[in-house]
């Protein structure tokens, strides 16, 4: 099978690359040294990310008839092309890069036609840590439990004992409110950790029904492109 980029898909990668590189700062002194330094890891990463975007074009030809000329021709996916490309040169973790080319085929294959949707996606894969990614695998896998669950002690019980999860109480606590900010997640009334609630939000908890954690539909589409990976 031939694993090589078609030229015209050759040409935009590379275009995104040379974007992307073109913006880290080298006028002189220590920058400059530290811009001559770069070069050599830079490159593996191009090829490296080269190779996953390869692997993406092979995808989207064999199981969506998508040829890489009618892809450069498609505005969300160059779009899509070019967003990976900056946040997949801008980190080390591979994990990520298999996220990005899930999400690559994607876009391409129409799997998430709605833009605004694509968008929040690629901010999400940018700015997400693999702690992050970690909790989310979690809270998905005990998802039908963890409804049930009144306060976020008990959550975090089941990811430390059950799950043997490392993340310390307040890093968990504050990605848990990470996610929930972003609107990945919904923390409905689950009561905070000890040392945070206050008595007031006890009382309210005590006088009303208590509305349930749950995953939304941004979540959902997030945890989609990590069974894709697996």
């Amino acid at each position: 099978m031939d694993t090589k980029l078609p030229t015209k898909s050759s040409e935009l990668l590379q275009a995104a690359i040379k974007g992307t590189i073109s913006a880290i700062p080298v006028v002189g002194g220590l920058i400059a040294e530290l811009g001559s330094c770069l070069v050599s890891p830079l490159d593996k990463r191009k090829r490296e990310w080269c190779d996953e975007v390869e692997k993406a074009l092979q995808i989207l030809r064999s199981q969506y008839h998508k040829l890489p000329e009618a892809l450069a021709e498609d505005p969300a996916f160059v779009t899509a092309l070019l967003k990976a490309t900056a946040t997949a040169l801008a980190t080390h973790r591979k994990e990520k890069w298999v996220l990005l080319r899930h999400f690559l085929v994607s876009v391409g294959s129409r799997a998430i036609p709605d833009e605004e949707m694509q968008h929040a996606l690629i901010r999400l894969l940018d700015d997400l840590s693999i702690g992050h990614i970690e909790v989310l695998r979690f809270l998905e896998a005990d998802y039908g439990l963890l409804k049930a669950k009144e306060t976020l002690e008990a959550i975090y019980g089941r990811y430390h004992y059950e799950h043997k999860g490392e993340l310390d109480r307040i890093t968990f606590r504050w990605i848990l409110a990470d996610l929930s900010a972003r609107m990945v997640i919904h923390l409905g009334d689950i009561e905070d950790m000890n040392e945070f609630a206050s008595r007031q939000e006890r009382l309210l908890l005590e006088s009303s029904k208590i509305r349930p954690f749950q995953i939304t539909d941004l979540g959902r589409q997030l945890l989609k492109l990590l069974r894709d990976q697996e």
